[in-house]
């Protein structure tokens, strides 16, 4: 599910690297390159997915759909592969980002599925958001300003998520997902700018124009995104992708 995004593309191309047959769902016709079978469906429909997931062994699944159950009650044994996120580490539904990895996480618990848990910290690819502000000059303003993040390459999580999907060892476990280094947002900006070879500023606005959601996780549960985890390097054995990297591959993306 999600096979065309960021993280479901890179899972895609990885299982197909190791010789497996892929299923991929998307909401519009494409073509899919030799052992991918695609499936056009609306995962935000209830129903949507039943019938394709009944004779999957495995499945890549990411958080908050409305086929959600449905799919879950069809794939029977299979082991789910759940994307959800670092959030879902509060333990608690006050948070809505929090609500809604932690219901897809439960879903899967109470469908009795073997399944791994993906919680990664916030996608490296987050840094798109500032397109906007850098197509009108050379200041990048955000919140949280002090507060580092220890982001993750999305190319990382399909990685880890291919594992988990075609090796053995990862039932019932939680991976903790993050990038090398936690990095403040001014950091950040600091990266982008020699990635594009340009001079940015950076102008801290207040946590409230970041929300709730994220004053609560980033301002009062710092560590679920600001500690660096092993996971991508002892299950990869490499290195974690650093953000510098994630820049100089995706460049362009900023216009």
């Amino acid at each position: 599910m999600g096979a065309t995004g960021n993280v479901g593309g890179a899972v895609v191309r990885g299982l197909l690297e190791r010789g497996e047959e892929v299923l991929a769902v998307s909401r519009h016709e494409r073509k899919w390159p030799a052992g991918v079978t695609g499936i056009v469906a609306d995962p935000m429909r209830p129903g949507s997915l039943d019938a394709a997931a009944a004779d999957v062994d495995r499945a890549f699944v990411m958080s908050g759909y409305a086929a959600e159950a449905g799919l879950l009650a069809s794939l029977r044994e299979a082991h789910v592969v759940l994307l959800s996120a670092s959030s879902a580490g509060l333990g608690t539904g006050d948070n809505p980002l929090a609500r809604m990895h932690l219901g897809s996480e439960r879903a899967v618990l109470g469908a009795g599925l073997p399944h791994t848990f993906l919680r990664p910290c916030s996608f490296q690819s987050n840094l798109l958001r500032w397109r906007d502000q850098l197509a009108a000059g050379d200041a990048v303003r955000a919140p949280f300003a002090d507060v580092p993040v220890a982001m993750v390459d999305p190319a990382d999580i399909a990685a880890v998520a291919v594992v988990a999907l075609t090796e053995p060892g990862h039932a019932g476990l939680v991976h903790r997902l993050s990038g090398p280094e936690a990095l403040t947002p001014p950091q950040q900006v600091g990266l982008l700018g020699e990635a594009l070879g340009r001079e940015l500023s950076f102008e801290a606005v207040p946590d409230d124009e970041g929300g709730a959601a994220g004053i609560d996780i980033f301002r009062h549960h710092p560590d679920l995104e600001s500690e660096v985890q092993d996971t991508v390097p002892s299950l990869l054995g490499r290195p974690a992708g650093s953000l510098r990297d994630w820049l100089d591959r995706n460049r362009a993306a900023f216009g």
